[in-house]
C-alpha cells in the first residue's frame, strides 16, 4: 500500500447486534447538549479520527454469511473487496455484521476493536 492511496478497514463479528440501533449506538458519536462530541466504544477502541460519517459503511443481515456476501455492494469494491476476501483474517469467515471505515477517517489501532479486524485494503477512487 502506498501512502497515497486512500485505506479503507473491515471488521466483522456475528451476534454481538440484536438491532440496527444497537449497532448505531457502538458505532456513532453522541453529542452533549453543548455540542460537543461524545466519541463512541467504536472510536474509543480504534483510536478514530479525521471522523466523517458519510465514509463510514455497515451492515447487518438477519443471519451469518460469507464476507463476500456481507460485502457484496460496498464502495469501491471492484478495486479491494476481492483481496479481502482471499486474505488468510477473512478465510471462513461468516458474520451477520461488517462495518467499512474509509478514508478521511483515521484509526490509529484498529486491532483493538471488540469486533474481529479483517483488515485495512488500499481502493482507488473510481
Amino acid at each position: 500500500m502506498s501512502d497515497s492511496e486512500p485505506i479503507v478497514h473491515v471488521f466483522a463479528c456475528s451476534g454481538r447486534f440484536p438491532s440496527w440501533e444497537a449497532l448505531q449506538v457502538y458505532l456513532a458519536p453522541t453529542y452533549t447538549e453543548d455540542g460537543d462530541e461524545v466519541p463512541s466504544p467504536f472510536f474509543l477502541e480504534t483510536g478514530l479520527t479525521q471522523y466523517e460519517p458519510a465514509c463510514f459503511e455497515s451492515v447487518l443481515l438477519p443471519s451469518p454469511a460469507p464476507l463476500a456476501r456481507l460485502l457484496d455492494g460496498v464502495s469501491y469494491g471492484d478495486s479491494w473487496l476481492a483481496q479481502a476476501c482471499a486474505d488468510a483474517d477473512a478465510q471462513g469467515v461468516q458474520a451477520d455484521t461488517c462495518v467499512c471505515v474509509f478514508a478521511p477517517n483515521q484509526l490509529a489501532h484498529p486491532q483493538r476493536s471488540l469486533l474481529h479486524y479483517v483488515g485495512s485494503y488500499a481502493y482507488g477512487g473510481g
